[in-house]
């Protein structure tokens, strides 16, 4: 009897101590103190609570670990990655918004009709086995159109404008652009960054009229913010322009509730 049992024990200590030295890390996992939204040269947005992808590479460029692709939420007052990452070695991070699991970084096609604000950090953050934490700093990517009526509701815009393309989240570059007509609701547009050539703006008012105003030429830049003030002429039928303003993209409340969904 002590013949079966003694190796028997034996075989199961082994493999007891075999798996925890297979399952066990020593290696630090990479940690997210804090994510903001930059918004202006000199202004920072407080945390917000979406989904950020990271797309990770080694120094040379190759997905880190074999996959490359994480995300990581702001949850309980505190950011969290969706699964560990171990940094084993030096590597760069690309933080970019919107994140989605079928996601196949660095390039993602972006299809303007659903009118989503796009984020990305621009420059790469280092990582090493003793610098695991990194401060994420995301930038606009699109350009925004911001329309107001003096004594209206504005509740559509439109302009004629590239309308799905793929957009690179390490060097910012749009590429495959194809033109249509990006639309929203309300008097806020996004817009992939453009030289217009012919174009005109399609301003819907709540009454239901509509107008238009030339952007001929307009390089709409990203990270930019485009507002125009109109009044309507006496007699109804056409728009006058009061002010133009170009500036760095601040986030407004409706932008801060968006993210914070």
């Amino acid at each position: 009897m002590k013949k079966v049992i003694f190796p028997l024990a034996l075989f199961l200590i082994t493999a007891a101590c075999g798996g925890d030295e297979n399952d066990g890390k020593t290696e630090p996992e990479m940690k997210i103190s804090s994510c903001y939204v930059v918004s202006s040269s000199s202004g920072q947005s407080e945390n917000f609570f979406s989904p950020v992808g990271m797309y990770i590479t080694s120094e040379a460029g190759q997905p880190y670990e074999g996959s490359g692709v994480w995300s990581a939420s702001y949850n309980s007052g505190a950011w969290a990655m969706d699964k560990p990452v171990y940094v084993t070695k030096a590597g760069k991070v690309y933080a970019y918004y919107p994140y989605s699991s079928n996601d196949s970084p660095p390039v993602l096609p972006l299809d303007m009709t659903r009118q989503t604000d796009v984020l990305y950090s621009r420059v790469a953050s280092p990582i090493a086995p003793g610098s695991v934490s990194l401060s994420v700093k995301l930038y606009h990517a699109l350009s925004k159109l911001v329309v107001s009526v003096k004594g209206e509701e504005v509740t559509g815009l439109s302009l004629s404008s590239p309308v799905t393309c793929r957009f690179n989240i390490c060097t910012g570059e749009f590429t495959d652009l194809q033109s249509g007509q990006v639309a929203s609701t309300g008097g806020r547009l996004f817009v992939v960054p453009h030289v217009t050539v012919g174009k005109e703006m399609l301003i819907t008012l709540k009454s239901g009229k509509q107008y238009t105003y030339s952007v001929d030429g307009t390089e709409f830049r990203a990270g930019e913010s485009y507002t125009y003030e109109f009044q309507l002429n006496e007699d109804r039928d056409k728009l006058e322009i009061l002010d133009i303003s170009v500036e760095d993209w601040i986030n407004d409340n409706n932008y801060n509730d968006y993210l914070r969904r």
